[in-house]
């Protein structure tokens, strides 16, 4: 922010930098912080009448008119990239000495790109059985990384006596059902040297039964110090907000950036936060080690890195002193690793370089030092559990050169595409892969079960029912509403929307308030959520249902719905032109030919679901014709002729369990049988791959 002069229309030559914490572009409204023009404020403008003083400073509020002009630049915030350049460069130099020094991996690992040739090199082999001459021990970040089938009988040894199994009534949830059990008792029991991975469709209890095993290893391991992350804030407040009824403050750190602002945090975690000065902060050294969980964004576990608190950076710490303390005697002792488990939820959301950040932290990189000697390094593997759902939306990356490098597949999706976990009989299969969902009604369920996860769903949602008139089948909750509309873009194709999915969406909205009385539970505007996949519809969406006082009604983007539910869902796909579907596909945007995204959307609902689109258009995705196969079978569309016949193509096991067919309607039966003949041979094409 260059301070400008308006009289002398010249630059003051005085400039500031500071952080945008709040953007709302359509009421043309930045909030940036920045302390130094603050104090510049406080200390030379006069006061007026209403300026009030707050510890001997003044304070200025919107009302006051200081006369202070400046040029505005908006610059790409580098921080982000840098924390993940340090984090690659620092695993790469680790997955390097596993290797000859003197060979071509050993010295590129010096430089930026150290972890993208180490990756390469571990691609084609394990970095372990590399000729030439290694060092003794093993390579922990490589059985991270890149984990080979081998590695599974390499399990260190532990110190915590533990006992193998847990009984029904040491669950801290009794509401868990086995898939849950056998997650948490496999992690809070075992220390795995390679990623214990937890996958499961949405509303499958995934952080729930994180916390579950955070509990359990909490209550087994009484020398544990537990690293959780997730990618984004609000999902890291979400696991603070669970375990908080567990844990004390003095057990639990809730680590944020010191630029957050307190306006994000929920009111319920604070005494969970270090704040001084006005601001959050890291707690002293002594104090930072005492506690026994500390929940951070993967960005911000960088925090601990330039603390050097690490389980590398603690080792060495200990090395040193202990050597210092008996300078005559060999010392030989392992090092018990500080952090000894690493939990990421919501791990598909996250790009590899930004879970490189926490795993920087914990992962045990011996010491390349000729002081140190193998054997004092350490007793075991810190365990690293990643938990998420490949089928939903992963990592956000605009750029198409990034995205051609793979940069938008998570750790977790390239994880399972490894043999270790796709084909070796001893990875964990099913087990953990949770497939009971407590969120939706099950015809909601049906089509994200046969058109993502294989016909695995199973439907155990206790739900309410919304009573809707606009229904065409009472007790089907779900409709699809098609228009033939078109759709306009501003700046420049930048965003799109569409008048018409906005018409019909606040008409659908209108009516379910109308009929709200009749829902059990009563319907609240609140429990309406409204998604679309491009910004400028949200904000137009949100400004006609105010001036229709439907002010509580959620409206965001798909992106902004990941993680979250509503009792009603409604999707307005926007898009109806098909000349604009190539350049969609080549941007990742849109909800036609992105399976993660429709997915996402799809599975919002609790107990109503509505999609308002153009058909003719969407059936040109296989998914979404998939989709309007379903709602056609069940006569579930309304709006103009769709130029689509329904057919049986896979008709899943939870479909033709819950829906009785006609059975005096030939077409009907037909469809029936030929859906689940087809079901049965592709599964059985699947078991044979």
């Amino acid at each position: 922010m260059r301070e400008v002069l308006k009289e002398k229309q010249a630059g003051s030559g005085i400039a500031y930098e500071g952080r945008i914490v709040a953007l709302r572009k359509r009421e043309g409204f930045v909030h940036i912080a920045c302390p130094a023009l603050k104090r510049h404020i406080q200390t030379h403008i006069t006061p007026t009448h209403s300026t009030g003083v707050e510890d001997g400073w003044r304070i200025f509020g919107p009302e006051d008119v200081l006369g202070l002009y400046f040029n505005v630049s908006f610059i790409i915030n580098a921080r982000p990239l840098f924390l993940m350049e340090t984090a690659a460069e620092t695993i790469g130099g680790e997955l390097a000495l596993g290797n000859d020094a003197g060979s071509e991996l050993g010295s590129k690992a010096k430089g930026s790109k150290s972890y993208a040739v180490a990756a390469q090199r571990s691609e084609a082999g394990s970095m372990e059985d590399q000729s030439g001459p290694t060092h003794d021990w093993p390579n922990f970040a490589r059985r991270w990384l890149f984990p080979e089938p081998t590695d599974l009988a390499s399990t260190c040894s532990i110190s915590f006596p533990r006992p193998k199994t847990i009984t029904a009534d040491e669950y801290v949830d009794q509401g868990l059902n086995e898939e849950q059990k056998i997650a948490a008792s496999s992690i809070a029991t075992h220390q795995f040297s390679v990623p214990y991975l937890i996958s499961g469709p949405p509303g499958t209890g995934k952080t729930r039964t994180l916390v579950e095993c955070v509990l359990q290893i909490l209550r087994l391991q009484p020398e544990a110090c537990i690293l959780l992350c997730a990618p984004s804030n609000p999902a890291t407040d979400t696991l603070v907000m669970r375990l908080r009824h567990f844990l004390k403050p003095s057990e639990m750190l809730r680590l944020n950036d010191q630029y957050r602002t307190f306006a994000e945090v929920p009111v319920e975690i604070f005494s969970y936060c270090r704040i001084e000065n006005e601001k959050f902060a890291i707690p002293p050294w002594p104090e930072l080690m005492k506690f026994r969980v500390v929940v951070t964004t993967c960005y911000d576990a960088s925090i601990l890195v330039n603390a050097q608190c690490t389980n590398t950076a603690l080792a060495k710490l200990e090395h040193y002193v202990m050597s210092a303390l008996h300078p005559t005697k060999e010392v030989s002792r392992g090092v018990v690793p500080h952090w000894t488990h690493l939990l990421i939820d919501e791990a598909a959301q996250g790009s590899e370089p930004e879970l490189l950040i926490p795993i920087s932290v914990v992962v045990p990189r011996q010491q390349d030092h000729p002081d140190i000697k193998p054997e004092s390094n350490f007793l075991f593997t810190p365990q690293l559990v990643l938990c998420g759902d490949c089928h939903q939306l992963g990592p956000i990356v605009a750029s198409s050169r990034a995205r051609s490098s793979e940069l938008d597949v998570s750790l977790l999706e390239r994880l399972f595409l490894r043999p270790l976990y796709a084909e070796h009989p001893l990875s964990r299969g099913e087990l953990d892969f949770l497939k009971k969902n407590y969120r939706s009604h099950p015809v909601i369920l049906m089509p994200p079960s046969a058109m993502i996860y294989n016909d695995t769903l199973e439907p155990c949602a206790q739900n309410g029912t919304v009573a809707w008139a606009g229904l065409p089948q009472r007790h089907i909750p779900l409709l699809f509403i098609g228009h033939e509309g078109y759709e306009d873009c501003v700046d420049e194709r930048s965003s799109w929307f569409n008048s018409g999915d906005i018409q019909h969406v606040v008409d659908t909205v209108k009516s379910l308030m109308a009929d709200s009385v009749r829902s059990v539970p009563p319907l609240q505007q609140r429990e309406i959520g409204v998604m679309a996949p491009w910004r400028e519809q949200v904000w137009k969406i949100r400004e006609r249902l105010r001036k229709e006082n439907l002010h509580a009604v959620d409206v965001g983007t798909v992106e902004d719905y990941q993680g979250r539910e509503s009792r009603v869902c409604i999707i307005s796909c926007v898009r109806s032109r098909t000349r604009f579907l190539a350049e969609d596909q080549k941007k990742g945007l849109g909800l036609v030919f992105e399976r993660k995204r429709m997915n996402v959307a799809l599975t919002r609902a609790k107990e109503l679901l509505v999609v308002v689109g153009n058909g003719n258009l969407l059936k040109r995705d296989p998914y979404w014709k998939s989709f309007l196969q379903f709602v056609l079978r069940h006569d579930l569309y309304m709006g103009p002729q769709l130029d689509l016949e329904a057919d049986g193509n896979y008709i899943s096991r939870l479909e033709s369990k819950y829906f009785s067919m006609d059975e005096e309607d030939e077409d009907a039966r037909g469809l029936r049988i030929a859906g689940e003949l087809a079901r049965e041979i592709l599964r059985d094409a699947d078991e044979e791959i």
